[in-house]
């Protein structure tokens, strides 16, 4: 396989974290019960290396894990506040504090009763909205979410997209100096590592299922049965929910199948059988393994990757996940079974997609069953091409793989954790150029976590 030359030296490649500084004033508390949200459980042990505690009387950051399943009560998230400490919410309620609420790890379309179970453990608390943030990473959330907070004359919480898994991976990818959360996945692999190089390859395709979804299922059995030869991990074993829940995943997958003589029929056989190919998931030791393992041979032995998306059906959805940036990042051409807008906003990030290469033309079909189908079209024109890549081809994957590093080191870091984090700090008012100079005037980066209370 081909290897991109080694990155530049300097400034690009290393954590532009600086713009975090601010965080430096600012103390940084949570509570056992609900633990850090994952977005400052990552962030917060690459600036602690750097900085001595906060100021006496800093003002307080308090970051909650948020379970999604909390939200699907109207009550469901009161007792996320009822366990802080008196003190932690008299300060917040004071103005001199901000409740985040970190779901940085999951995105999903905004429902009412979301807002109304984050307001009610607000109102509970007696915290107003403005000293509270919301971290999740769909992009369509923020506007509909405020539009229901105006209709009903309440104040909106602040809104910012974050992606802690993202930032994860990034770090693996360009922070050396951070080592893995433990247990280690088995493997560390280098941007751009499946890059052809002109030599037969084995497999046409690879496509990397874990949990089973309706569009995985119908991909699966189109998938199988193909000609061209390919690696799929997929597991029919796993449990889709309750017979209500089982009853919405067929009648979806039947959405997807439809215009695809016998496609559901297979879908189905597959799991009367209970198809199990796990793929490298039958080794993770951690469920967190997934989100940075990969099957690097075989990767490395296709030349299309095929991403299923955790989400394909609901709309008012705009995230991807991990597992787009992970096949942008081994230098193949890709396509993406997901949410309407992904291809638009990797573009917007700066990612070369390799148009020209993988007809992306899916990405802005609104209606679920016709992206399915856009995407199952996109697959089979570049499975029609001969086998391989011209030379022009290799040079275009080349050039793509080394900007698409490079905007990957700069821009990620960016995208996933420093604006949102930035609007936090801007709601305390603790981001502003003369803190900034301040705490890079005491030593650099600095925050402090410890336990509400301690």
């Amino acid at each position: 396989m081909a290897r991109l030359p080694p990155p530049p030296e300097g400034p690009p490649l290393r954590p532009p974290l600086d713009r975090l500084a601010p965080l430096g004033g600012v103390e940084w508390v949570t509570v056992p019960e609900s633990g850090p949200g994952h977005l400052f459980r990552t962030v917060m042990p690459i600036l602690a290396r750097h900085l001595p505690p906060p100021p006496p009387g800093a003002p307080v950051l308090l970051s909650l894990f948020l379970d999604l399943a909390l939200l699907q009560r109207a009550d469901g998230a009161k007792g996320l506040l009822t366990v802080v400490p008196g003190h932690v919410l008299d300060r917040i309620r004071a103005g001199e504090g901000i409740v985040v609420f970190d779901g940085a790890t999951e995105g999903r379309a905004f429902r009412a009763v979301h807002a109304e179970s984050l307001h009610g453990a607000l109102a509970a608390a007696g915290i107003p909205a403005s000293r509270a943030a919301w971290l999740q990473q769909n992009r369509a959330l923020g506007a509909e979410y405020r539009a229901h907070c105006a209709a009903r004359g309440i104040a909106p919480m602040l809104t910012p997209v974050a992606d802690s898994y993202g930032f994860a991976l990034w770090r693996r990818l360009f922070d050396a100096d951070t080592p893995p959360r433990p247990p280690s996945p088995p493997a560390l692999w280098p941007f751009g590592f499946a890059l052809p190089d002109g030599a037969p390859r084995r497999l046409r395709w690879i496509c990397l299922n874990f949990a089973l979804r309706p569009h995985r299922a119908v991909l699966a059995a189109w998938l199988l049965a193909r000609p061209e030869p390919g690696h799929l991990s997929i597991s029919f074993r796993r449990d889709v929910g309750d017979a209500r829940a089982e009853a919405r995943f067929w009648a979806d997958a039947d959405w997807f199948a439809r215009g695809q003589p016998g496609l559901i029929e297979r879908a189905r056989a597959l799991a009367a059988e209970q198809l199990h190919m796990p793929g490298d998931a039958a080794e993770f030791g951690a469920p967190h393994w997934r989100v940075h393992s990969l099957p690097v041979e075989e990767i490395a032995a296709a030349e299309i990757f095929i991403v299923t998306e955790t989400e394909m059906v609901w709309p008012g959805l705009r995230r991807w996940t991990e597992k787009t940036l992970k096949a942008l990042a081994s230098g193949l051409p890709f396509v993406v079974f997901g949410n309407a807008g992904t291809i638009a906003g990797l573009e917007e990030i700066g990612f070369d997609v390799l148009h020209g290469l993988v007809d992306h033309g899916y990405d802005r079909e609104p209606a679920p069953e016709r992206r399915f189908a856009a995407a199952l079209d996109a697959v089979r024109r570049f499975l029609a091409r001969a086998p391989g890549f011209t030379p022009a081809e290799l040079r275009r994957l080349s050039l793509a793989a080394a900007h698409n590093r490079d905007v990957f080191a700069r821009q990620m870091p960016r995208v996933t954790v420093i604006e949102p984090i930035e609007a936090v700090l801007g709601a305390l008012a603790v981001g502003g150029p003369q803190a900034r100079a301040e705490t890079a005037s005491a030593g650099g980066l600095a925050a402090t976590a410890r336990p509400a209370g301690a």
